[in-house]
């Protein structure tokens, strides 16, 4: 039990700070890999045993619902601010190291895309729908600290804490040669700290975890504060095969050498955000409430890698004005543990 435990501590810490990019309509979703309980966007309590590194990789792409362009001409005719994305990809390449059993620190540092950005415009009263193009380019560096206050045999809490710096590309151009907004810049131009609390409780094959996280904004990039971020999450995970349970002695004998365990899970991933500001006034077509139900599979393999990856379904779409909406998101990535 010992060793299943430590194995799956270990492994979530590979996408471990996608968690502090921005969180609304075309921005990727928070996370903190999960698995202490197989769980995959929810944060545990659990730490990286002492001496323990993990290298990882994570992907998040997620589809947005498009704002048309006759809607767009509408909008801009009625001056107001709206831009549309097709699509959101962000990458995340991390790593994290146990300084005690009960402290761990990590680094990340992701690469973002959105994809076919329009925006509403207003000329001379004709609304117009123009096409802004593609922004990408490397995010913001993220560092976080995670310590664990409380554990018996079953239940681990931690405390959560980090810093987003103002690392990130804030030059992205239009086609027509015009500065992105900051929004949809890969960088934020700002310095943003952030503070949590995360539990996991394990019984068996069985684990629940949850996990809050809150990121304090500032003002960045072209005088915009891209507004508070408030992230919850729940997991329930169950564990479907470990080669303890495996009964066939020749299936044993064979999948022992390519499988450590497999585990399901089933997610509850929300995140709440203030509109934006920009030179202190609100956009009111920004911030708002989204809720993905996200089933999702973890896979241990040998030699210390592991795979996860999960689907995002959102049960609620909750955005202050008009905003493109995601219809779901993927995720998915890998780690090596040493």
């Amino acid at each position: 039990m010992f060793h299943i435990k430590k194995i799956l501590i270990t492994e979530f810490y590979f996408v471990s700070l996608l968690f502090v990019t921005n969180t609304m309509a075309d921005h990727a979703s928070p996370s903190f890999e999960t698995g202490a309980a197989g769980a995959i966007m929810t944060i545990p309590g659990a730490t990286l045993p002492k001496g323990e590194m993990v290298f990882g990789f994570g992907a998040q792409f997620i589809e947005l619902d498009d704002i048309s362009d006759v809607e767009l001409e509408n909008l801009g005719a009625a001056d107001e601010d709206v831009h549309s994305v097709d699509h959101l990809l962000s990458l995340t390449a991390n790593i994290a190291y146990g300084i005690t059993d009960d402290f761990t620190v990590g680094a990340s540092l992701p690469y973002l895309e959105r994809n076919d950005i329009r925006e509403a415009h207003n000329d001379m009263g004709t609304g117009e729908a123009e096409f802004a193009g593609d922004s990408k380019g490397i995010g913001d560096l993220s560092l976080f600290g995670q310590y664990r206050f409380y554990r018996n045999q079953n239940l681990d809490m931690a405390m959560l804490a980090g810093l987003k710096l103002a690392t990130g590309d804030t030059s992205e151009r239009e086609v027509e040669g015009a500065l992105f907004e900051s929004e949809q810049q890969p960088g934020s131009g700002s310095v943003d700290p952030f503070l949590g609390l995360a539990m996991n409780h394990n019984r068996g094959r069985t684990g629940f975890s949850a996990n809050i996280l809150y990121t304090f904004t500032s003002e960045g990039s072209q005088q915009t504060e891209l507004g508070d971020i408030f992230n919850y999450n729940l997991a329930l995970s169950y564990r479907v095969y470990s080669p303890q349970g495996a009964h066939d002695h020749h299936q044993h004998r064979h999948v022992l050498n390519i499988l450590d365990y497999v585990d399901l899970a089933l997610e509850l991933n929300g995140d709440v955000r203030d509109r934006i500001e920009i030179h202190g006034t609100e956009e009111e077509n920004s911030g708002g409430h989204v809720l993905f139900i996200s089933p999702g599979i973890r896979v241990g393999l040998g030699h210390r890698w592991s795979l996860f990856s999960s689907i995002g379904i959102p049960v609620l779409n909750d955005h202050n004005g008009q905003q493109s909406e995601p219809e779901y998101r993927l995720i998915g990535g890998l780690s090596k543990t040493f």
